[in-house]
């Protein structure tokens, strides 16, 4: 699929389902892609996380009166109220929502509902106390925080479902309700209850059919742990030495994703059937690797996430963000998506987690998730609690209520929208490079970390760094995914290969792809079983090189050198590759392997394969490596971007909006190679173009 045809699709699936009436609900997919600024009515969704049930209701009308100056016409409600919406159980009091719902929709805000199961109330504890998940010690949690609920307990699934009928029932023909978002941040605790053991064993059974290929498949003959019956089967928790087979574990971390996207189905289920016109989300965590969202997110018709770049380690690593939007958006087709929770201020629980930022840069996140497809950003939260964990998580407004710095700005991004949205309509992120996520890698790892410092996220923002810092979008996408319509694919690591994957990255090179695979990968079968082939196991034909020794880094310093004569740092593990057809693009420097290869080059099919045996800590390896890729390729490049400036392009058939934020304190200047016009006054702008600090320019281009 070439560039033009990927976008008419996605435009193509992109419009919004019709309001169904039953019948029609009865004929459509359990997901259905929405259309965001339709859903609210030709609006950005823009918004605030509001609670309030903790807040008088003397204080909700000037509440919506201030979110309307600030032009926020949406709110997310309701997901930790159970206790409120259900004070006893089967008595449903929906009555305090209805009020906080007429008064905002008077003032044009409307609402997306939180199915409040994230926050099972006291009475279901204190009635079923079997309903508290157990931790790996064996030790079941105590009442007082919340998402502590164990996954398969009957009794929790019994109460999640009477309340979760009860609020689609009174909700499902209020036309200020735009959607319900399902629990909030799935994904924990883990399970290690008998239910959860249970239904363990129920899913082994069903995957694998007879214990005879349970044991094959897990090589259970090691250790002396073959099994004569299912209920022999453990959890892989509280062992001698806290390890377990990496073969049980894997297959426990798949049992526990798809327990967690079944639990969100049984949700969906049940808000489709009652409110098919309502649409469907859950709030995701972008990096956060316990679940497969590519998976869950089938059950939900559009993605929402919690964006917090505060909770990065450097609040100015101003790319961290994008690839957490760029795979939120990639686990759902590359649908635009929303930000269900933007930061609005300081984080903290029992402390504050950062420092404080210019109210600035809220905006500046804000318009980054945009820049990345977002068609909706909700800030967290509209006022500081004053009650409970989160007194140190900062909202828009303090615990006092005065307009702030903060405010101000929000208002600020409130005025603009509304002259953005017919531009931001109908365009989406097209990218000509791929990063491929692995789940089955990422577990994989977490079972058996490799070496000290190895860490699989951080090497997809190396190369996702390098690639943005040349201007150009870039994708993240799963197993899954079509690769067909990108010219670079990145895949790190990847530790664990089955042959449905094997077969569909060799059809992209062969169509003429250029794939870059990294150290440790082809290790593993689908069973997380170390293969019997020369590494890069079933991935040797496609690198065009073979692995006979290899070196993990310890204490050591090693150095990759480069065929232009470059020395860059290698760390962390260092494969020494032997080509078969492929040519070196750069050795090893010290010790007993210098000037043995560490990069090479294939050709295979119309396409190529770079395989790199090592990792450097040095952006200019990664720029030159990226750059070297993008030649091969035919990638075009964006303009020389300054440091601390990133620039993304949403598009439709015809025209592109450029943005361009500069992160920095300093105004800084980027060269573009095109016409532009302002996208805010529609007037022409020079090639060289001047983003005042800590601000950003949105640029429309043919």
């Amino acid at each position: 699929m070439n560039k033009s045809a990927k976008l008419m699709a996605i435009l193509s699936a992109a419009v919004l389902f019709a309001a169904a009436s039953p019948s029609g609900a009865q004929n459509r997919p359990a997901s259905r892609p929405v259309n965001l600024i339709r859903l609210n009515g030709g609006k950005f969704i823009y918004g605030v996380d509001y609670y309030p049930e903790a807040w008088s209701e003397a204080r909700w009308t000037k509440d919506a009166q201030m979110m309307q100056a600030a032009g926020i016409n949406f709110v997310r409600m309701g997901e930790f109220a159970w206790a409120k919406m259900e004070p006893k159980e089967g008595e449903f009091d929906f009555s305090w929502l209805d009020r906080a719902l007429r008064i905002l929709g008077a003032h044009g805000i409307r609402a997306i509902l939180g199915t409040p199961t994230a926050a099972p109330p006291p009475w279901l504890y204190a009635e079923y106390p079997d309903i508290e998940a157990v931790n790996k010690e064996g030790v079941r949690y105590r009442f007082g925080s919340r998402r502590d609920y164990s996954l398969e307990n009957p009794h929790f699934l019994a109460a999640a479902r009477s309340v979760v009928t009860a609020l689609a029932e009174h909700y499902k023909n209020n036309p200020d309700v735009l959607g319900f978002q399902i629990d909030n941040e799935v994904g924990s605790p883990r399970c290690y209850d008998s239910d959860c053991l249970a239904a363990f064993h129920a899913w082994c059974r069903a995957k694998y059919g007879t214990l005879a290929a349970l044991n094959h498949d897990w090589g259970t003959i090691f250790w002396g742990q073959t099994y004569s019956a299912w209920s022999q089967i453990p959890l892989p928790w509280n062992t001698l030495y806290g390890v377990s087979n990496p073969s049980l574990w894997l297959d426990y971390d798949r049992f526990f994703s798809d327990a967690t996207s079944d639990y969100v189905k049984m949700q969906a289920d049940i808000l489709r059937r009652i409110a098919p016109s309502k649409a469907l989300t859950t709030n995701e965590m972008g990096l956060f690797d316990a679940i497969d969202y590519s998976e869950l997110n089938r059950q939900i018709d559009f993605v929402a996430w919690d964006n917090y770049p505060m909770l990065a380690q450097d609040p100015k690593d101003y790319f961290a963000p994008g690839l957490a939007h760029d795979l939120m958006r990639g686990s759902k087709d590359n649908q635009n998506f929303m930000v269900m929770e933007e930061e609005g201020g300081l984080p903290g629980w029992s402390t504050f987690w950062s420092r404080q930022v210019p109210a600035m840069d809220y905006r500046l996140w804000a318009y980054q998730a945009i820049a990345h497809g977002a068609d909706g950003v909700s800030f967290f939260r509209w006022r500081t609690s004053r009650y409970g964990t989160e007194q140190y998580w900062q909202g828009i407004l303090d615990q006092d209520g005065v307009a702030n710095s903060r405010y101000k700005v929000v208002a600020r991004m409130g005025s603009e929208l509304p002259k953005l949205t017919p531009l931001l309509e109908g365009t989406h992120v097209i990218s000509p490079v791929a990063l491929l996520v692995s789940p089955d890698s990422r577990w994989a790892f977490h079972i058996q970390p490799l070496v000290k410092g190895f860490n699989y996220d951080g090497q997809l923002a190396l190369f996702y760094d390098a690639f943005r810092r040349k201007g150009i979008n870039v994708d993240v996408i799963f197993p899954s995914d079509d690769f067909s319509s990108y010219k670079v694919l990145v895949a790190p690591s990847l530790f664990v290969v089955n042959p449905v994957l094997v077969s569909k990255l060799t059809r992209f090179v062969s169509s003429g792809g250029t794939l870059i695979l990294t150290y440790r990968s082809g290790v593993k079968n689908q069973y997380n079983v170390v293969t019997k082939e020369t590494l890069p196991g079933a991935l040797s034909r496609l690198a065009g090189t073979e692995i006979h020794e290899f070196d993990p880094e310890t204490t050591q310093q090693q150095t990759i050198v480069d065929r232009d004569g470059g020395i860059y740092p290698a760390t962390v593990w260092h494969d020494i590759l032997s080509p078969t057809t492929a040519s070196v693009l750069a050795h090893y420097g010290e010790d007993f392997y210098a000037m043995r290869p560490a990069m090479t080059l294939n050709g295979f099919g119309k396409g190529h394969v770079i395989y790199l045996g090592t990792q450097s800590s040095s952006a200019t390896f990664y720029d030159r490596l990226t750059g070297f890729a993008d030649g091969l390729a035919g990638v075009h490049r964006g303009p020389v971007l300054p440091k601390g400036v990133e620039m993304s392009v949403r598009q439709r058939p015809g025209e592109k909006l450029i943005f361009l934020l500069n992160y920095t304190n300093q105004p800084q200047t980027v060269s573009l190679d095109e016409a532009t016009r302002d996208a805010f006054s529609g007037d022409p702008q020079k090639r060289e173009v001047k983003i005042s600090p800590i601000n950003l320019r949105i640029l429309i281009a043919p």
